[in-house]
């Protein structure tokens, strides 16, 4: 199988639709060629590199914006050219994504954190300043209501991702404690029908007859008939 690399991405669209995926491809291939400094401002790249992030980046444009944008040898100009055109929209659609989100419409703990991400990198490229506060703002504050402890543990943490390492250590101990009660629901149903069994003599009428505490209920941890 053909490992992918940084280069593998599609061209940015004439109407600029891809835009936000474009940019983080462009940024990532171009520092995987140590090349990343070329579009910031003020870098003090050498002339050759900057051609080379030039040819980079036009290979990665439609024609017709390939030829729009032809008399631009700079890639910090080209790349600032780029934002302009843009940027308004992408600004737009993640301000409305931002609002949206909540962690509490996610099942799972990753998920929920690339979104954030991925939002968070389009806004800070339109130029917004995300901080360490807003994102944990934005977590905590979005968690279930009916979660009331989870809400008052989330309040104690004062960086993001000490709040996501616990968020997703929580999920982890959840899942192995849902495999773990299933496991023993299993059993508990198998030990009941041998019980049924030994009493009535037929499997078929242990079925029917089957009783004793059969089943957990996993919200409460208790077993139920």
């Amino acid at each position: 199988m053909s490992r992918l690399h940084h280069s593998d991405y599609p061209a940015l669209d004439l109407n600029g639709d891809n835009y936000l995926d474009w940019a983080m491809n462009t940024s990532a291939d171009l520092k995987c060629k140590g090349l990343g400094k070329c579009i910031k401002y003020g870098n003090d790249t050498l002339a050759y590199e900057r051609r080379r992030a030039v040819l980079i980046m036009r290979k990665h444009l439609v024609k017709d914006l390939y030829d729009e944008c032809s008399y631009i040898n700079d890639p910090y100009d080209l790349w600032s050219r780029l934002n302009t055109m843009f940027l308004e929209p992408l600004l737009d659609e993640s301000m409305k994504e931002w609002k949206a989100l909540r962690f509490q419409d996610y099942e799972s703990v990753d998920d929920y954190h690339f979104d954030l991400m991925r939002i968070t990198y389009s806004l800070k490229l339109c130029g917004e300043v995300i901080t360490n506060y807003d994102l944990l703002s934005k977590t905590r504050d979005t968690i279930h209501s009916k979660e009331v402890l989870l809400s008052q543990k989330a309040k104690g943490f004062t960086t993001y991702y000490d709040l996501l390492s616990y968020l997703s250590a929580l999920e982890e101990k959840k899942q192995k404690r849902k495999v773990n009660l299933d496991k023993l629901d299993y059993v508990m149903e198998i030990s009941a029908e041998y019980q049924c069994e030994m009493i009535y003599g037929d499997a078929e009428e242990a079925k029917k007859r089957k009783f004793g505490w059969t089943h957990i209920d996993d919200e409460i941890g208790l077993f139920i008939e």
